[in-house]
């Protein structure tokens, strides 16, 4: 019987220790915090369920849908309102997909916009269809590194589409605006957002829960080294009794890059241009509560950079799934944008959760004078900043790591940095890790 190592408890980790043990191996995660799921997280606060970290999955998250369905969680699957909102002019325009004849005449978008817009699309569709959003590093020679999203949405959509769909799309998937996004991500965006969105009830951290519960998850290790030997590798880890290590044929290692590089060399080593001019993500949200409804009946409300360039996006929980707010009452979470949290980590919960109440309440003005509930959390590293040139050098790294090593690397290195990339690329390395025999 095979013995493997995992490092880090996130949704990729847990994925593909849950796959090794499935192939009949034992399996230790080596996690250094005090609870599993990474970046995945719910917190229940009186009557409210608040997922405070990762939000929205669609219909064509297949790996992340088929490891619910093996988890027994597939019943907790439901559709979230179909409903996108879109501030313009300082207010929220609904718009429902579903209506498809009222989408010629919202007031999103000029007339002329939409026309161009259609056009661009249509000539797109050819390529939007070849991009994997989930595997983005294998299309890595559409990554333009000379030009900015904002840039190509200009040219092949129009000015205006670049602006009000495009940029709040990429606020969306990449964390800030369209200027500063790679090109293949407008690509991966709407292949990826063409599929209906759906949510968890009980909260997106019932899935890691499930998943933690499945293996063996030892928590307040800290891992200092990765080394590879004849027959597989020794991690070297540090718990409360001391320095330790723990011999595996293999390993999958799941964590951040610079984290990872420190305890496996190699990593940076692999392609050193990646490390170099990689740029973290980070993040503040800040959820609030309402005893009042909301007049929209969006669940995401797409802001983009020339409305508010401090809120990323806003996410209208209540409208997600009955269950994560108290009837009649709004769940409201609002997110900074990675360009400005840097300013706004040093400032206090009050401080952020009035920043954030200013914001909805101006768009939700029948909100004011209601809010009965907030929570507030900070992520100094929440992901990789899709820039321009960042999938060419993804595609780089992936192409340099030994094909037959005894270390496998997982998280969301070479993905769209969803929960879809996470669990692909959680099975992508278990099932490396056990062709390896």
């Amino acid at each position: 019987m095979k013995t493997y190592a995992v490092v880090g408890a996130g949704l990729s980790g847990l994925t593909a220790a849950y796959r090794l043990q499935q192939s009949g191996a034992n399996v230790v995660v080596f996690e250094r915090n005090g609870r599993a799921g990474g970046r995945i997280a719910t917190e229940r606060v009186g009557r409210y369920v608040v997922d405070t970290g990762p939000d929205a999955l669609t219909a064509g998250y297949k790996s992340y849908l088929e490891l619910i369905d093996e988890l027994g969680l597939t019943g907790q699957v439901a559709g979230t309102s179909p409903v996108i909102g879109l501030v313009r002019g300082g207010r929220i325009i609904d718009i429902d997909p579903k209506k498809w004849w009222q989408l010629p005449f919202t007031p999103a978008l000029s007339l002329r916009s939409k026309m161009a817009m259609l056009t661009g699309l249509v000539r797109l569709s050819k390529t939007v269809r070849s991009v994997d959003s989930y595997d983005m590093s294998r299309s890595a020679e559409l990554d333009d590194p000379d030009m900015t999203a904002r840039e190509f949405a200009a040219q092949r959509l129009g000015e205006e589409a670049a602006d009000y769909l495009i940029d709040p799309m990429m606020r969306l998937t990449v964390g800030t605006g369209a200027s500063q996004a790679s090109t293949l991500n407008v690509l991966g965006a709407l292949g990826a957002w063409s599929s209906g969105l759906l949510t968890v009830t009980g909260g997106l951290g019932t899935v890691t829960d499930r998943l933690a519960e499945r293996v063996d998850v030892r928590h307040g290790c800290v891992v200092t080294q990765i080394d590879e030997t004849p027959s597989g590798v020794v991690v070297s880890y540090r718990d409360d009794h001391g320095e330790q290590s723990f011999e595996a044929d293999g390993c999958v290692l799941s964590a951040m890059h610079d984290v990872a590089s420190e305890m496996w060399p190699p990593l940076q080593a692999a392609s050193p241009a990646f490390g170099d001019k990689l740029r973290n993500v980070k993040l503040i949200s800040v959820s609030l509560g309402y005893s009042a409804r909301t007049r929209t009946r969006a669940y995401p409300v797409l802001v983009p950079t020339v409305e508010n360039p401090e809120a990323l996006l806003i996410f209208m929980q209540h409208n997600k799934s009955k269950d994560r707010a108290p009837k009649g009452h709004s769940l409201v979470t609002v997110y900074t944008d990675t360009s400005v949290t840097d300013s706004f980590l040093d400032r206090t919960d009050s401080q952020l959760e009035k920043w954030a109440a200013d914001v909805v309440e101006r768009l939700c003005p029948e909100l004011a004078g209601h809010r009965d509930m907030s929570v507030v959390t900070r992520w100094p590293k929440a992901g990789y900043l899709a820039d321009p040139g960042f999938w060419r050098r993804s595609s780089s790294l992936l192409n340099s790591l030994p094909v037959n090593g005894a270390v496998k690397v997982a998280g969301d290195l070479f993905g769209a940095g969803s929960m879809e990339s996470a669990a692909r690329w959680g099975n992508n390395a278990a099932s490396a890790l056990i062709d390896r025999r």
